[in-house]
């Protein structure tokens, strides 16, 4: 996970340090947060076992916390959800730091 924390690290800096407004960063960090789970929650819902997800499915009345999260960890479980998660993460990230670098408008000179 290093890489992602690097990426992030360096995500956070590029809009913190950017001229724009509070609201405008604020914004930027919604979308990313929303981006990401929205990426992330079908790849956990691909891999619940199928017997949770049989038990769920048309039974909203059946979706606890603690159902929803013994569906979670069900997925987690799997040793395939955590690479792919990592891996779509990581590029996901990744394109949201060359945005950035793109489109963010840049920090002003200091002066020394």
């Amino acid at each position: 996970m290093d890489d992602i924390d690097a990426i992030l690290t360096r995500i956070v800096t590029k809009i913190s340090e950017s001229p724009l407004r509070d609201t405008e960063k604020a914004d930027i960090y919604a979308r990313i947060s929303a981006g990401l789970h929205h990426l992330v929650w079908p790849i956990i819902v691909s891999h619940v076992p199928q017997y949770i997800l049989e038990d769920v499915t048309g039974n909203p009345e059946k979706v606890t916390i603690n159902r929803y999260l013994e569906l979670i960890e069900g997925a987690l479980q799997n040793p395939a959800t955590p690479k792919e998660i990592h891996d779509e993460v990581k590029g996901a990230l990744e394109e949201v730091e060359a945005l950035l670098n793109d489109k963010l408008p840049k920090p002003p000179k200091r002066t020394p």
